[in-house]
């Protein structure tokens, strides 16, 4: 692992250590203005995100969730475009809430509308998956009891070619399925009859398909582009694929769109 990823490392290794001290207690819930719920901790992690990317590349641009939900972002210009990070500090905020332990720290960075880095902490599993696709670099790093990425437990390459699962295994949200992916997932019945669904929270879905533990993800609902940036990047890496529902590439920094993703396929490679 280069510097530039083990900095972006260490610093959703840090915005995980304080959701995981919010998560152990009591906390409050509050509403944002789209209705959706935010917490201390998605708050806090951003700012310890934002700090750290400010002091790591001070002059890459940071669209970040909270503060789009604020309507605090900058300026995208042409030239920010080229390059910029994409970050959303507690992905699956519902998970937390309910104490399921499937929520993420997301960073992902951006070059000419795709995404070449991405950096995803799944704190309370102590799961940390790296990816940078110019390297071909995707590794998943599990980790000790203090979070010490110098000493990981286990270190595992998911960049190599790995074959589809037996039973045949596709990804569903767990709190945001809708009917469109019901069908899609009766008709894929109808081809595998052994099929098995895996209903998971956050960007967590991308990394299983990274590790080939999963095949497919449709979705088919709403998704924010710093919702699954980083999962595409470390995706990418590891040679698999997202695209748009008629196989176009998919891009990111569209803020004529307040940055909402339009619908996506996503498979293991």
């Amino acid at each position: 692992m280069d510097k530039h990823l083990f900095e972006l490392s260490e610093l959703v290794i840090e915005a995980g250590q304080k959701i995981m001290e919010i998560y152990s207690n009591d906390f409050d819930i509050y509403t944002k203005q789209d209705e959706s719920p935010v917490t201390e901790a998605d708050q806090l992690a951003e700012k310890i995100i934002l700090n750290g990317l400010s002091a790591i590349n001070p002059d890459i641009l940071v669209i970040a969730e909270e503060l789009a939900s604020e309507g605090k972002l900058p300026e995208l210009t042409d030239q920010a475009k080229k390059q910029f990070y994409l970050v959303d500090p507690l992905d699956g905020t519902k998970e937390f809430i309910n104490k399921r332990d499937e929520f993420t720290v997301n960073i992902a960075l951006i070059e000419n509308g795709k995404p070449v880095i991405g950096i995803i902490f799944a704190p309370a599993l102590g799961t940390l998956y790296v990816g940078d696709v110019r390297q071909e670099f995707a590794h998943m790093y599990q980790l000790n009891a203090a979070f010490d990425l110098k000493e990981p437990t286990q270190v595992k390459d998911i960049t190599a070619l790995k074959a589809p699962n037996k039973p045949l295994k596709i990804l569903a949200s767990r709190s945001h399925i809708n009917q469109q992916t019901l069908d899609y997932i009766k008709q894929a019945k109808e081809k595998h009859n052994d099929l098995e669904i895996m209903n998971i929270g956050s960007s967590l879905k991308l990394c299983l398909l990274a590790e080939g533990k999963a095949d497919i993800y449709p979705r088919f609902g709403p998704t924010m582009e710093w919702d699954i940036a980083a999962g595409h990047a470390i995706l990418a890496a590891a040679k698999g694929k997202l695209h748009d529902l008629d196989g176009a590439e998919f891009t990111y920094g569209h803020q004529e769109n307040k940055y909402l993703n339009g619908y996506f396929i996503a498979y293991s490679n």
